[in-house]
């Protein structure tokens, strides 16, 4: 794609408006501490105590509204305590030029590189860092910098307690909320009329996360939700064997599906609501009846896999049985969990090399917040239409639109840039009346109310409203609407741009990973193919703890090259990658085959002694080899791999006759299959 289409492409993404919104509830906290922060000003007959308690307040609320996996409380006081603590230092420093900067260069790094951790914690590690350049641009000296920075904590206070009013909903909620996403989508793919679809990994990964936040004391009570998430590795596993072994064609194959389907939206709906939702007995007979029908035995284990899943969501809208529970042997090594400090420090240390694109993406954010902060202030107040001396906007602004990706750098620029200026025009004309310091009050807040609703949207809508709050909020305290909703749009632009010329001086181009992260899934599968196929030598010979890790770093992997490969697409950069966008189409495409093999593997480990395949272990050395010879050539570039050369192992394998004391096993029992016959049975594709 060249630069021009590519930019063109990118920007009408930024500019799209979706239709995601926060829980009303959520929405509704946020809002009401904004209103008690606004209502202290009010009370005390101080604009600037009431702007900063907003202040503080509204950025709290945003943390909260952030994809929340963990309780809403906890979000809260993480974030109060965060942008409390840097408002603090930034009043501290405020007088020190030098020493400043230099604490925002690092503290942007961290931010930068705290989004390891994902989209939401990325921003709220950014959203804390304002905190910082609020006081040390605005305050007048140390006293009032402190004096706003107590203001500020007392506005975060706010929002803490306004997550402690009821509607609480059930416990748990933002790991209810991905298991729910996630038997939805498994629902989705038991109704699809493709039978060929692929099953979808990513709301495994999205719910396996969201259980890993819970702290150890509180996975006792909730095993039933681990135990879910269990059951769904196992029912995709079934859905799998089923479209493979039973023909669409098959009577009564389409109705059982749809009465899966059924099945599976119920058990959605009982895990997001804490409240049973019962399938019909119907629906349970129509597939009693075909798994009683049917000659192969999947779609029996899909039935009884389908009944586990819904007697577990009953559990787990009632505490009490979580604690009954054993761990589910499925995901044993999750439910066993690792400290989370720990956990964090070793994700954010694998990040702490040049190659890594969120490492790059940390140096990007540290310079260019702070030449965005001495471009802010050489700038100045647009010749008195803006706050002088400082050059927060800016420097926020491209805090704000740096992603590690271009795609989204690019996006985010434009819908910034033009909601601004959108936001800039919409404060400009409702500043036209005169309005008394009560009605500046409840404008304000209304305004703050859209913007909390729109957060989701996108950046066109979000930055509308939220240059309407700002422009009203400096009103109040006695700024002028006018030439300040022109200073912030100024001042945006500028951020934006800014954030978009750095990335493009020092990019990441998504092409150019794209063979780093092959190799490093090429690097997973060694381990993980070889230990599934000696896994067929006896029963519980392979460690299941090891496979649930595998198999999670496996997904984890595969998502970010698929996603890798999609933001690829939009680049203009397609002729500096090592394939081209056909070529990697096809990559992924044969990706997925892989790992749709990795889960047959998988369901058909031996549950007996005659379903042992212990010929199977044959294939584990050259696929090591194989592999890693895959591995190199798509990290470095090194020797190429023969086309054909593990096929021709494998048929070599599955040529050779079976030891001959098998032929003299007992009459009594049962005669195991040929080793021609045996490798085929477990791997339907080599």
């Amino acid at each position: 794609m060249h630069w021009w289409s590519s930019l063109i492409t990118t920007g009408r993404e930024g500019l799209r408006v979706q239709r995601v919104f926060a829980a009303p509830a959520a929405i509704t906290r946020a809002v009401l501490g904004v209103l008690l922060a606004t209502a202290l000003g009010l009370l005390l007959d101080d604009p600037v105590a009431g702007a900063m308690a907003s202040v503080g307040a509204f950025i709290c609320g945003i943390g909260t509204l952030l994809n929340p996996l963990r309780h809403p409380v906890v979000n809260a006081l993480g974030m109060a305590a965060a942008f409390s603590a840097m408002a603090v230092l930034g009043a501290l420093v405020h007088q020190t030029v030098w020493l400043f900067l230099l604490l925002l260069a690092v503290a942007a790094f961290a931010a930068g590189l705290w989004r390891t951790l994902g989209i939401a914690p990325g921003i709220r590690g950014c959203l804390t860092v304002i905190g910082l350049m609020i006081t040390a641009d605005l305050a007048p000296d140390v006293r009032g910098g402190l004096l706003m920075a107590g203001w500020i904590a007392t506005g975060t206070g706010f929002t803490v307690v306004t997550q402690l009013l009821p509607p609480y909903g059930p416990r748990f909620a933002g790991q209810r909320r991905t298991l729910a996403a996630l038997y939805q989508s498994l629902a989705d793919a038991s109704g699809a009329a493709d039978s060929a679809a692929p099953v979808p990994y990513a709301p495994f990964t999205s719910a396996r996360q969201s259980l890993d936040l819970l702290p150890q004391f509180s996975r006792p009570a909730a095993a039933a939700m681990f135990g879910l998430l269990g059951e769904a590795e196992r029912i995709r596993r079934a859905l799998q064997t089923v479209r493979l072994r039973v023909p669409a064609e098959a009577a009564g194959y389409q109705e059982a599906q749809a009465s899966a389907a059924r099945v599976l939206g119920d058990i959605s709906r009982t895990v997001a609501t804490g409240r049973e939702h019962r399938s019909p007995a119907d629906v349970w007979t129509l597939l009693d009846a075909w798994a009683a029908a049917s000659n192969p035995p999947s779609p029996r284990d899909l039935t009884a896999r389908l009944r586990s899943a819904a007697q577990l969501a009953r559990r787990s809208a009632d505490d009490r049985l979580g604690d009954a529970l054993e761990p589910h042997t499925e995901v044993p090594g999750l439910y066993a969990g690792t400290l989370s400090v720990a956990h964090t420090a070793r994700r954010i240390r694998t990040q702490l090399h040049p190659q890594s694109p969120i490492f790059r993406h940390a140096v990007r954010l540290a310079v260019g917040v702070v030449v965005a902060e001495i471009i802010g202030r050489s700038i100045g107040g647009w010749h008195g239409l803006g706050i002088s001396a400082h050059g927060f906007w800016v420097a926020l602004t491209t805090m704000l639109v740096l992603f590690p990706e271009y795609g989204h750098t690019i996006a985010r620029g434009w819908g910034r840039a033009s909601g601004a200026v959108l936001g800039g025009l919409l404060a400009w004309v409702l500043s036209l009346p005169h309005w008394s310091p009560t009605g500046l009050a409840v404008v304000a807040v209304v305004l703050a109310a859209a913007a909390f609703l729109t957060l989701r949207t996108g950046q066109l809508m979000l930055n509308l409203w939220l240059t309407g709050w700002i422009v009203f909020l400096i009103h109040h305290v006695g700024g002028l609407p006018g030439p300040t909703a022109w200073a912030r749009a100024a001042d945006t632009v500028v951020g934006a741009a800014l954030a978009v010329l750095i990335f493009l001086l020092w990019p990441t181009w998504s092409t150019r990973t794209l063979p780093g992260l092959l190799a490093e899934w090429l690097r997973v599968q060694d381990r993980l193919l070889p230990q599934l196929l000696t896994g067929y030598a006896d029963v519980g010979a392979t460690d299941l703890a090891a496979l649930d890790t595998l198999r999670a770093r496996s997904r984890q992997v595969r998502e970010h090259l698929n996603a890798a490969a999609k933001q690829s697409h939009a680049e203009p950069a397609e002729h500096r990658g090592a394939w081209s966008t056909a070529q990697m189409d096809q990559i992924t495409t044969e990706v997925s085959r892989v790992a749709g093999c990795a889960t047959l593997l998988r369901e058909h480990l031996p549950r007996t002694a005659q379903d042992t395949v212990p010929e199977l272990t044959e294939l584990a050395d050259p696929l090591h080899e194989h592999l890693a010879a895959l591995a190199r050539a798509a990290a470095a570039g090194a020797e190429t791999v023969a086309p054909g050369a593990l096929r021709s192992v494998f048929d070599s394998c599955t040529a050779v006759p079976v030891c001959r004391r098998r032929t003299s096993a007992p009459a009594h029992r049962p005669r195991r299959p040929t080793a021609r016959a045996a490798p085929r049975r477990a791997v339907p594709s080599p």
